[in-house]
């Protein structure tokens, strides 16, 4: 859904100056003395409530205009200016990433003005947001049952019909509201994110193209036709198209973050890691950030400085980025350590001489004790320490350590099933977006299973009891899945499971992300569009030497990937041979 569809309101100046505060104050206080002897004056309540909500004084401010709305509510002026800062406090909430108070804030207007349909609109948005996806479509149904033939009313059915995965409807909804209004930039745009979540890229682009013949300065029509040719591994013209993104709105963070992610791909590491930044100002991005009292590392010298690195975005991200850490650790008088409570753990047992505190609220004390100089989300260091592809290592290696007990105590229980490589394998991903596209099902993998020189070990997480025993029904081959080992409550159980492999086979996800910060020896499945972090082409991975990369040639096409693994296993066993 675009800020065209939402209505988005101009926000307040950030500063107001002197002279402007001084006439504000006077006209609250002219206001505040009618209404001690007048408390239903509709111009005083009016004078109040706009002063108000210019100082962001919201909550006051909505008071004012609902009286006065109270006392005369056909006073248009009053109707506009609660309006206006109904939308001002539901883009304060949203923009600090409240979106449940930002649609409650929306519900409260549309309880005293329930004919305004732009409120159902944009409450349809925030409740998406919030996740609460049954009660913006309610909202819009609502909508549009009001008023049928407003395009706007289905633009907002749309989105909240895609946003519970029923991708049809909301592709109806985005037809209708073509239908009404064919020139809406906006509904093709949308149509085309849907789309292009399908895998209809053509289709997409129709819509893409259609949007840009409308309006050629539209920067959401140029963002997603960026975002499609990036499908299309076009990253050229991904580039291009996201670059007249920003140019058109510099404060677009969407674009810029997407720029970030196509110019990554494609190794140009300086610019791309600048970009990254703009993450943190796009409301869907995964993490909140550390609102920590330090101030931020620019990059200057950390010599006899103590600075405190702290996690974030998902698991996998969370070890990819430690990738990082031993740069920082010997460039620091002191490193601290604020992490997912599931790594403490390794990461005490890889970095001895740092501080390693869990991630929690109020934060740990002992941050506060260590003296901290300065402070960086862990995502951040790349801009710093990996800004071409020279920077990052080269020789295979480990920045983690797994638990030597543990290791051997779980090789120990593999060798006992019976002579072979010791294999560990994972073919689900659990990306929310690309899942389904990264995995590879677990049919794929007979050729694998039922080979005698490997002792197969089960490394996927999840519920996966179905697809062990298909497999088993199917090949007669067991996967051995260890009852000791459960990766989603114990991260140090999992590394030392990984670290007692010989070779790690598995598609995008955290496995491999463990299995290259061990250094163990990993082949990874990549679907025809990999993440950024893989780069377009190549069968290394500059994160993880001891990765080799085995790529889809075509969309789908996992059989010859399975066909090359089964020989670089022949390969393998018969230079073992002699």
């Amino acid at each position: 859904m675009t800020d065209d569809v939402m209505e988005k309101e101009p926000a307040p100046a950030s500063e107001v100056s002197q002279e402007l505060d001084a006439k504000l104050n006077e006209t609250k206080a002219l206001a505040l003395q009618v209404l001690s002897s007048k408390p239903d004056n509709v111009d005083a309540l009016f004078g109040l409530g706009t002063v108000l909500s210019e100082q962001r004084q919201y909550d006051n401010a909505l008071e004012a205009f609902r009286l006065a709305l109270l006392v005369d509510s056909t006073r248009e002026d009053v109707r506009r200016g609660f309006l206006r800062t109904v939308n001002r406090q539901a883009r304060a909430f949203a923009d600090n990433g409240a979106f449940g108070a930002a649609a409650g804030t929306l519900e409260e207007a549309i309880d005293l003005v329930p004919d305004d349909l732009s409120l159902y609109r944009r409450l349809t948005h925030f409740l998406v947001r919030a996740g609460s996806h049954e009660l913006a479509l309610a909202a819009a149904d609502l909508a549009v049952e009001r008023e049928p033939e407003d395009p706007a009313n289905f633009e907002a059915r749309g989105y909240a019909l895609a946003a519970l995965g029923n991708l049809e409807g909301a592709i109806d909804a985005y037809e209708c509201a073509l239908h009404y209004d064919p020139k809406l930039v906006s509904a093709h745009v949308n149509l085309g994110n849907v789309l292009s979540a399908q895998g209809r890229r053509n289709a997409a682009m129709d819509h893409f193209n259609k949007a840009l013949a409308l309006d050629r300065d539209s920067p959401e029509a140029h963002n997603n036709i960026g975002n499609a040719f990036a499908d299309m591994l076009e990253l050229d013209k991904a580039e291009k198209h996201l670059r007249q993104a920003v140019e058109l709105n510099p404060d677009f963070a969407q674009a810029h973050f997407n720029l970030s992610m196509a110019l990554l791909m494609q190794g140009k590491f300086d610019e791309g890691w600048d970009e990254y930044e703009w993450r943190w100002q796009c409301p869907e991005f995964p993490s909140t950030r550390r609102a920590f009292p330090y101030p931020l590392w620019e990059g200057d010298d950390l010599a006899g400085k103590t600075i405190l690195v702290w996690s974030e975005q998902g698991v996998g991200d969370e070890i990819m980025f430690a990738n990082t850490l031993p740069d920082v650790a010997r460039a620091a008088g002191h490193l601290v350590i604020e992490c997912n409570d599931r790594f403490k753990p390794l990461f005490e047992r890889s970095y001895p001489d740092a501080t390693v505190v869990v991630r929690q609220d109020p934060p740990d004390p002992a941050i506060e004790q260590a003296g901290i100089d300065v402070q960086t989300p862990m995502a951040s260091l790349c801009r710093h320490f990996r800004r071409s592809a020279e920077a990052f290592p080269r020789e295979p290696g480990r920045y983690l350590v797994a638990d030597p007990e543990k290791t051997a105590a779980c090789r120990a229980r593999y060798e006992a099933l019976g002579p072979g490589r010791l294999v560990g394998i994972s073919w689900r991903s659990g990306n929310p977006v690309k899942g389904v596209e990264r995995s590879a099902p677990l049919e794929l993998w007979d050729g694998i299973l039922r080979r005698l020189d490997c002792r197969i070990i089960c490394l996927q997480y999840g519920d996966i009891d179905s697809d062990l025993v298909k497999a088993m029904q199917r090949t007669g081959a067991p996967i051995y899945r260890d009852p000791e080992i459960n990766p989603l409550e114990s991260m140090d159980d999992w590394a030392a499971q990984v670290a007692a492999m010989d070779l790690v086979i598995s598609v995008d996800n955290s496995t491999i992300q463990v299995s290259g910060s061990l250094g163990i020896p990993t082949w990874t499945l990549l679907s025809y569009v990999p993440e950024w972090r893989f780069g377009p082409k190549g069968d290394d991975h500059l994160w993880h030497p001891s990765i080799r990369v085995v790529r889809q040639p075509k969309p789908g096409d996992w059989d010859t990937v399975f066909n090359r693994v089964a020989h670089m296993l022949d390969q393998q066993r018969i230079a073992a041979e002699g």
